[in-house]
């Protein structure tokens, strides 16, 4: 359980580091909105390419020891965002990307594996820790620059550490472990013949996208609001800590109800009124929007994790189910930051990207709806 736990922690925070950073980033690297938010998208795009390619890396060696080599290749790739230019930088988000990808993929499968009866509590406990290490890296993010004597790049290469102490962790669960053992995938057979596939795809890749447009420029859209880069990392701070409580909860609550529909709307309807705050006040009240959408994304990740495993129609085809519904999801999310970005720049306002957030949020609604259904 450390170890897992542990591992999930590693899965966010050099992606949520990156927000409450992004001013002085754009400036620093004298590139405009949609160039640096590329710094954002490239890690969805990763998640989404080697997300799909995820079961071949099990097929020949364990899934323990593959979940160990990519957190090394994620603690290499955030020491070298900590380089000097552009080029660094973006290598450095490709290896992190890649990493994170293939762990997205196989630990929620090997929880579908090894605790079928618990799959509720173990898929909100997992979700818990990957969320709460988003919302460390999101408040530690300024004061670790300030630390370093005001170096974004410093702060955002610190998190190397915390894949070390992850790799510790795990390496239990590898020690003397047959290098063939692990995840048995279903060859053979479409996962496309499964109903739920592409409804689950959809949903994962429409509440993604809304999460880390969010997660991405609420700080620098609060900064353009009056607030300091200091309390708009902590607003980001608050709306991820909120997402805790939610991340565990809801898979355990969605695993004893009938069905899941009203949990999509009330998750949509909390990122619908975040949206419309900020859109129409947004310096009235900013704490309440941050949580808003904190909610709404906490419920919402932790539902699509769940309803991935849920609707695998069996062990051996969970992890192609989620490579697919993660691979395809991220992959559709990726254009979000750079799309929300372009619409700021072009328009020199937050008007416009805020209203194609609220469209990308019905978007969620509908194909959660749709996730939600019972197939035959």
């Amino acid at each position: 359980m450390a170890g897992v736990l542990l591992v999930a922690l590693n899965l966010r925070p050099v992606i949520a580091a990156f927000g409450p950073l992004l001013a002085q980033i754009q400036a620093e690297l004298g590139v405009n909105a949609a160039t640096v938010s590329l710094l954002m998208s490239v890690p969805l795009l990763c998640w989404g390419t080697f997300a799909l390619l995820a079961p071949l890396f099990v097929r020949s060696r364990s899934a323990e020891g593959v979940i160990l080599g990519c957190l090394a290749i994620i603690g290499v790739g955030a020491l070298l965002r900590a380089g000097p230019s552009f080029a660094w930088i973006l290598v450095g988000t490709v290896l992190v990307g890649s990493g994170i990808a293939v762990v997205n993929v196989l630990l929620p499968s090997l929880l579908r594996r090894d605790f079928p009866e618990r799959l509720g509590l173990m898929t909100g406990l997992y979700t818990t820790a990957v969320v709460g290490g988003a919302a460390i890296a999101s408040a530690a993010s300024v004061p670790l620059r300030n630390a370093f004597q005001g170096s974004w790049r410093a702060a955002l290469g610190a998190w190397a550490l915390l894949a070390v102490l992850g790799a510790v962790a795990w390496w239990p669960a590898v020690r003397g472990r047959p290098g063939k053992s692990g995840l048995r995938t279903a060859p053979g057979v479409s996962i496309w013949h499964n109903p739920a596939t592409l409804p689950v795809t959809a949903f994962m890749g429409a509440q993604s996208m809304v999460f880390f447009i969010w997660m991405t420029w609420l700080p620098r859209l609060l900064v353009d609001q009056g607030l300091s880069s200091t309390q708009a990392g902590l607003l980001l701070s608050v709306g991820n800590i909120v997402q805790l409580p939610f991340s565990l909860y809801v898979p355990i609550l969605a695993a004893r109800l009938p069905s899941v529909r009203p949990l999509v709307v009330a998750l949509s309807a909390c990122v619908a009124a975040g949206l419309l705050g900020l859109l129409f006040a947004p310096g009235a009240a900013p704490l309440v929007w941050a949580l808003l959408l904190g909610i709404g994304s906490g419920s919402a990740f932790p539902l699509a994790l769940y309803l991935i495993a849920h609707r695998a129609r069996n062990a051996a085809e969970a992890p192609n189910l989620s490579a697919v519904a993660q691979g395809c999801g991220y992959l559709f999310a990726a254009t979000g930051p750079v799309l929300f970005g372009a619409g700021h720049d072009l328009t020199r306002g937050w008007h416009a990207p805020l209203t194609l957030h609220l469209g990308l949020t019905a978007l969620m609604l509908v194909t959660g709806l749709w996730a939600s259904r019972e197939f035959t």
